[in-house]
């Protein structure tokens, strides 16, 4: 029995992998996605090797039957016989994995953080050409010299059509090396280094393909960022060469584009959630920290909106309908009446990191075409342990998922790439399971660590949106008094202008000059009046929206009570007791109803006609009347002040500014998840002023300025931001004005506090 008759009958045995050669050039065509990333790949290594200077050379291009070659040459520390032989000869090698997972040994001489760990990279140079020589040399060892020819390996799709594919084994194929006793090209200053030729090219290269590698060599490394000089350390510099002559420099940076930002976020998400931040408006810093997963902080930021971060981390509690009211249930037991509660349901699987983002506001902003470009060019850059995870950045690469938000959600409420530039810095001592694919792009999303990653990143980024907004407002609202001195430069003009004319004896300039003026008049009174009915009829409408609420329960209860009253009458069944308590729950409902309209009737336009002394004590016991269901279940309401203020307007006028107070209060009572609720009004005689004050979750100071502002609103979703600014603009009628309180010693409860002054000459206190 033969030897082959005895391999094929055996019943049992082992027997290792055996690749054939092409597996060379299915990793070279398969893991390094283009030429762009070949080159990468291999300056990266330079990296790694400690290298300061490295030159990318293109030689012998724009030649006609030329021979061209690309060089890549550094001045790192090399490498000697046994690590070519023992390591760079032997694909997917531990060693530098092992190097990692050392405290000491991770780390090159000059402190860098070892990068690549797959044992891979090498084969980039497969993606550039066929045919490579390596020369190498360390400070101790001869220069080492590497021949490898990949058309032995290549099996490809190229080779095929024109010869049968060898079934040659990687065993097979021998790469030849030798020691250089006196160096063929590593005469660098240094004396040591590695010097990667590569011929018989495999893509065509361009002059104009240059620019973006120079552009990747510029982004491998973190800009130097202002204030923070000490943590980046810039000792890597690539220069690029086409036919002999350097390519030239890029005359726009990172370090030259950032500081013109007007904001800017940085800071550092903790493992816990915490987002520990200082955010900057044209110089102007704010510090401040932020839990992700307290909702009576994250709520002002509307942060657990986002639809990636309540996907991952945050659970919702379905509503539970009681006779009474609605309720739901804590995991204590706690019963909570609200709309909604969340609640956290595990916390990240990401370890510390850090970032750094600037935003661009190109309304206001006065940039250059070439600023513009580069701003556009650049978006959010991740950089492990300071060097960049590739293709993270690179336009049209939406990792962060923003262009998504912006087209599901409101493009407002989140950053365009086209706004933004940024750089987020990751370990991997801290986060050793946010690993580079395969493919050198991207993340490997192991156990979704790069989904918890990315859904931090863009909670970090809503904070910052939040803050920009309120900025953006506040200069508008500058604005908008600085529109208001120029209307009354205008009125100072326009007097003086009349004063002029009267000395005037020509009767056809005074005729013109009148009717310019009787015109501009008119003009402004019909604008004004228009604006009066918008905020009248807007008024009423969120008033009426909360009233059709209830009268419609109402309704549809002695709707249902009716059916049932007739379906008893039909069946004989009804008794004189039975008629007796329908028509006294029917009674009792109607006066609901009468009341509920009674109170909504000030409130038409034809009733704000009326001007006569109002009871402002009064007011707000007709308002705590409108609100009873809410206050009779949830919410201690109360009115304190031994004297009333009676004020000269119009009832439905200060109903509609208190409605929208105590329903703002009672919105943002709901979002506690805990704890009593109160709404105290405080009516001081004294100072011809009320206070109306809750213990909510509060308004943060710097938005008192823009909270009066219209269709400005923190509400999730439900906000219109018309109630402030209609109750500011109905006070103003009656030369009253509304202020949020921000001084703690004067607040009355720890929630919203608001103040309003009224005109003393216009009321008088009993």
């Amino acid at each position: 029995m033969d030897s082959h008759e005895t391999e094929t009958n055996r019943r049992k045995g082992s027997d290792p992998f055996k690749p054939y050669a092409r597996l060379i050039s299915i990793l070279g065509d398969q893991l390094i996605s283009s030429k762009w990333v070949g080159v990468i790949e291999l300056v990266k290594n330079c990296y790694d090797a400690d290298a300061e200077n490295v030159w990318v050379r293109f030689i012998g291009f724009d030649e006609p039957d030329g021979n061209p070659v690309i060089e890549i040459e550094d001045n790192g520390d090399g490498m000697t016989k046994h690590i070519i032989r023992n390591v760079w000869l032997k694909p997917a090698t531990p060693h530098k994995l092992n190097q990692k997972k050392s405290d000491t040994k991770r780390f090159t001489k000059k402190g860098r953080v070892m990068q690549g760990d797959k044992g891979v990279g090498r084969f980039a140079i497969y993606k550039l050409g066929n045919f490579v020589e390596v020369f190498t040399k360390t400070e101790s060892t001869d220069e080492m010299q590497l021949t490898l020819n990949f058309r032995e390996y290549a099996q490809n799709d190229e080779f095929a059509e024109k010869n049968e594919v060898p079934e040659k084994f990687l065993d097979q194929i021998k790469n030849d090396w030798q020691e250089n006793e006196i160096p063929i090209q590593i005469i660098n200053e240094k004396g040591k280094g590695t010097l990667i030729r590569i011929s018989d090219l495999r893509n065509d290269w361009k002059y104009e393909d240059l620019e973006r590698l120079q552009i990747a060599f510029q982004r491998m490394i973190p800009p130097i960022i202002p204030g923070f000089e000490h943590k980046i350390n810039r000792d890597f510099n690539v220069d690029i060469h086409w036919n002999g002559v350097k390519y030239p420099p890029s005359s726009i940076t990172f370090e030259k584009v950032i500081p013109i930002a007007p904001f800017s976020f940085n800071g550092t998400v903790e493992e816990n959630g915490v987002v520990e931040f200082t955010y900057s408006h044209n110089n102007k810093k704010q510090n401040s920290s932020l839990d992700l997963f307290d909702s009576k902080q994250v709520i002002a930021h509307d942060v657990w909106k986002l639809p990636m971060f309540k996907e991952q981390f945050l659970e919702y509690i379905e509503i539970k309908k009681d006779k009474k009211q609605l309720k739901i249930k804590k995991l204590s037991g706690e019963d909570i009446t609200q709309k909604s509660y969340w609640k956290v349901k595990r916390k990240p699987n990401v370890g510390k990191f850090s970032f750094y983002f600037y935003a661009f506001d190109w309304r206001k902003m006065e940039l250059t075409e070439k600023e513009k470009a580069f701003i556009k060019d650049n978006s959010v850059y991740l950089y492990r342990d300071f060097t960049r995870v590739y293709p993270y950045g690179e336009r049209g690469i939406d990792w962060l998922l923003l262009s998504k938000l912006r087209s599901e959600d409101r493009a407002g409420h989140y950053f365009s790439y086209n706004d933004l530039c940024g750089f987020v810095f990751i370990t991997q001592k801290e986060n050793p399971d946010l690993r580079d694919a395969a493919s050198r792009e991207g993340l490997v999303n192991r156990n979704g660590v790069s989904d918890d990653f990315v859904a931090l990143i863009q909670a970090s980024l809503k904070i910052m949106k939040d803050f920009v907004d309120v900025d953006k407002r506040r200069e508008e609202t500058k604005k908008e008094k600085a529109f208001v001195s120029i209307n009354q430069k205008f009125t100072q003009t326009y007097v003086a202008l009349q004063h002029e004319l009267e000395k005037i004896n020509d009767k056809k300039i005074l005729d013109k000059a009148k009717s310019f003026f009787n015109t501009t008049l008119q003009i402004t009174s019909e604008y004004k009046n228009k604006m009066q009915i918008t905020e009248d009829l807007a008024g009423l409408g969120m008033a009426v929206e909360k009233s059709t609420h209830d009268l419609f329960m109402l309704i549809n209860k002695i709707r249902h009570n009716t059916e049932d009253m007739s379906s008893k009458f039909e069946k004989g069944k009804i008794s004189a007791t039975n008629l007796r308590l329908f028509f006294q729950d029917l009674n009792q409902t109607l006066d609901f109803l009468y009341e509920e309209l009674q109170i909504l009737q000030p409130l038409f336009r034809e009733s704000r006609k009326t001007i006569k002394d109002i009871s402002v004590r009064e007011t707000f016991e007709r308002i705590e009347r409108y609100y009873r269901r809410e206050f009779q279940f949830n919410i201690n309401f109360k009115i304190e002040g031994s004297k009333d203020i009676v004020v000269k307007a119009n009832l439905g006028l200060l109903l509609q500014v208190f409605i929208n107070l105590i329903d703002n209060s009672i919105y943002w009572l709901s979002q506690k998840s805990s704890g009593n609720r109160k709404i105290l009004v405080k009516i001081d005689s004294a100072r011809n002023r009320v206070i109306v004050s809750d213990n909510g979750i509060g308004i943060k100071d710097d938005l008192a300025e823009v909270i009066f502002l219209e269709f400005y609103s923190t509400k999730a979703g439900s906000g219109r931001g018309l109630g402030l600014y209609i109750a500011k603009e109905l006070l103003e009628r009656i030369n009253a004005n509304i202020s949020l309180i921000t001084t703690d010693e004067f607040k009355i409860l720890p929630g919203a506090n608001f103040l309003i002054q009224f005109d003393e000459d216009k009321i008088w206190t009993e």
